[in-house]
């Protein structure tokens, strides 16, 4: 028999989680559309810089422009790719989204019981760590270039896209191409031409289309979320305390991929055993629990392609491993 106490908790829990993620998304979804409908977004786009430093360094401050989390980011980044920003740009926004977020860092720096230098460590960390990613997935742009000069003048892949997410490389009379709730063309603005009523109804069906699509991803994703975290025993973290920095730094990144946080973690929730933990331990939960847990790896895995996803997780926890063991051994 189920315990309406208990199911009334849960539903207080999901709730409250998706109060705190559902907002971000949509607000990364209207600038996506804005971007799409108002704007002629080819024109912005092509004064990125193509230097893949520059470009990861334009990405990586990305995050205080356009303070979207990890759930608004998504669209946002999708859309970019879609017309053809820089791929470094747009995988070091990605990463430094959820940490270098000038909303996140004043809400952690106002906390009671904050931390300043394991804050400044994080931030510190996520800005190189998105650098460095930003660098090695440029590579990709490299990938396409070559397809390019091989005489695909039709229809072209993006690399790090789902597979059917194309971009006419050339003006067509044809309707726009759709990849999920998106409207896209490369070159030419395809909506430049529409009246006022008519941008207007597509920028609000851009917005129902995308948002049901990562809506629904967010949601599935938050309420298995609160299930495993109100449902499983909490008392043998204390049993944590004991361990070494290693075995304590894969059980911190492991329960902070659990935890509903979405973007940069309060270091409050560390509070209750800040002095018995390790100091990696805790960038490791701060800054892997902000990019990778069961909310935002959905909306991940309906933008980007499983192999480059792979390469992408496999590469930012080593990162945060190493950057964990750093201040384990030399700055606590």
């Amino acid at each position: 028999m189920i315990n309406l106490v208990e199911f009334n908790l849960f539903l207080d829990l999901l709730g409250s989680a998706l109060l705190l993620s559902l907002p971000w998304l949509l607000l990364g979804i209207i600038i996506s559309s804005t971007f799409l409908i108002w704007t002629d977004e080819q024109k912005w786009v092509a004064n990125f810089p193509r230097n893949r430093l520059l470009s990861s360094l334009v990405g990586s401050a990305l995050g205080f422009l356009l303070p979207l989390g990890a759930f608004g980011s998504v669209p946002l980044v999708r859309r970019l790719l879609l017309q053809g920003a820089p791929i470094p740009l747009a995988v070091s926004f990605l990463v430094a989204a959820p940490t270098l977020n000038i909303f996140a860092i004043v809400r952690v720096l106002s906390s009671r019981q904050s931390q300043y230098g394991l804050i400044f460590l994080c931030i510190s960390c996520s800005w190189l760590m998105a650098i460095v990613m930003g660098l090695v997935f440029s590579t990709y742009r490299l990938a396409r270039q070559q397809a390019e000069d091989e005489g695909e003048t039709a229809l072209l892949n993006i690399p790090l896209l789902r597979s059917g997410a194309l971009i006419i490389l050339q003006s067509s009379m044809e309707a726009s191409p759709r990849q999920g709730g998106l409207v896209f063309a490369s070159g030419v603005n395809p909506v430049a031409d529409f009246s006022w009523r008519q941008k207007l109804h597509l920028f609000g069906r851009n917005i129902i289309e995308e948002f049901q699509e990562f809506g629904g991803v967010l949601v599935i994703g938050t309420a298995i979320a609160c299930g495993i975290v109100f449902f499983l025993p909490q008392a043998w973290l204390l049993q944590w305390a004991g361990l070494g920095p290693v075995r304590q730094t894969v059980l911190m990144m492991g329960w902070s991929f659990i935890l509903p946080l979405g973007n940069f973690s309060n270091p409050d929730l560390l509070a209750p055993l800040g002095e018995q933990l390790w100091r990696g331990s805790m960038v490791a939960f701060l800054l892997w629990g902000s990019l990778f847990n069961l909310q935002t790896i959905g909306l991940w895995l309906v933008t980007l392609r499983l192999r480059p996803l792979s390469y992408l997780v496999v590469l930012v926890g080593l990162s945060v491993f190493l950057f964990a063991m750093v201040t384990n051994y030399y700055l606590s």
